[in-house]
Formats: structure tokens, C-alpha cells, sequence
């Protein structure tokens, strides 16, 4: 496939990506369960840990490496999947993110969280995008191009890390989100064998 066909294939992933800026016009948010917030307060402010959680923005442009369409357009078909199983589950518990936040503090790196924060968008992502997306991504590049698997799988675990580490969700968020991209990459493993 050249170029111009992967991102036609991969448009689609973009555009439906793009729907998380729609939840708050659908639902507001509402209060986090306390045990969330307990458990979250335990967790240190990491504030460099922003840094690795704009990973999965370039992890956004990565599968455009798949040059075979088979694995590339289902890779994006278990991706809308994954994408609306986390978008349903926005809707039905659009839980507040705000109390996490708010443990983000001043520090050099606060030009990086003023750009993921957007004020009127609190509701918290069980289960973590940014999680889901990252792993199921790094799984899928690891099989496509096995010399790199271990690069891709250390993006996606920093991706996790900074979830929870630089205050953007819950760590429930985020463990949610690897039990996700697990159960995604399982079944286009599977699924991909049978096509």
C-alpha cells in the first residue's frame, strides 16, 4: 500500500478519535467514587512524567508504518471497537477527572499540561484512551515489525505511567485501559488469522 492508501485507511481511527471532544456536549460529568480519589491521592505528582504521555499523539501517526492492508485495516476496525466500547462506557459513568487535576502543580513542564487540559472536558476516560490505543498500537507495530516490539511496548508502558503519574486520570483509568487494549489485541490476533 503507498502512503496515500494507509491514510485513507487510517482515517476513519482519526475521525472517531475525534469524537471525545463530543461527551461533554452529550453528558456532564459526575462525581468520582471516593475509593478512586483515596487510592489516587497515594500516587505522587510526577510532573515530568507529561512528556511521555504525549507519546501516544505520535502513537496516533505510527500505524501509517503497515504497509499490508489486511493487518492495517483490521487493526482499524478493532480500533473503532475499542473506541466505542471506551466512548460508551464515557457516557454511561462520566466520572470527574477534576479531583485528580487538581494535584498538578506549577512546574516547568506546565505549557505541556495546559495544552491536554481543556476546561469544559472533566469527564475522566475509564477505561484510559490514551492507554487502550497505545498498547493496543505498540502490540500490533511489535508484530508487524518484531525488531522494534520491545521499543514499542516501552512507549506504551510510559504512556500508562504518565496517565496516572502526571495527574491526567485515575489509576483505575489506566489499569481499565491495559485490560482493554489486551482483550483488543487478543482478538485481532485472532481474528486477523481467520480474514
Amino acid at each position: 500500500m503507498d502512503l496515500i492508501d494507509r491514510i485513507k485507511s487510517i482515517l476513519p481511527f482519526w475521525i472517531v478519535s475525534s469524537f471525545y471532544f463530543l461527551i461533554p456536549f452529550i453528558r456532564s460529568p459526575i462525581d468520582a467514587p471516593k475509593f478512586f480519589i483515596s487510592i489516587d491521592n497515594l500516587i505522587p505528582f510526577v510532573w515530568w512524567m507529561i512528556a511521555p504521555y504525549y507519546i501516544y499523539y505520535i502513537g496516533l501517526i505510527m500505524p501509517l508504518i503497515i504497509k499490508d492492508k489486511k493487518m492495517l485495516d483490521h487493526f482499524v476496525r478493532v480500533c473503532l471497537i475499542l473506541l466505542s466500547i471506551s466512548y460508551f462506557t464515557f457516557i454511561i459513568w462520566p466520572i470527574s477527572c477534576e479531583p485528580v487535576m487538581l494535584s498538578v502543580t506549577e512546574n516547568p513542564l506546565s505549557f505541556l499540561y495546559s495544552a491536554v487540559e481543556i476546561a469544559w472536558l472533566k469527564q475522566n476516560g475509564l477505561p484510559s484512551v490514551h492507554v487502550t490505543i497505545s498498547l493496543f498500537t505498540a502490540l500490533v507495530l511489535g508484530v508487524y515489525r518484531p525488531k522494534y516490539k520491545i521499543i514499542f511496548l516501552i512507549c506504551a508502558f510510559l504512556v500508562f505511567l504518565s496517565t496516572f503519574l502526571a495527574k491526567q486520570h485515575f489509576i483505575a483509568d489506566a489499569l481499565c485501559g491495559l485490560l482493554l487494549s489486551y482483550f483488543g489485541f487478543f482478538y485481532w490476533n485472532r481474528t486477523l488469522l481467520v480474514k
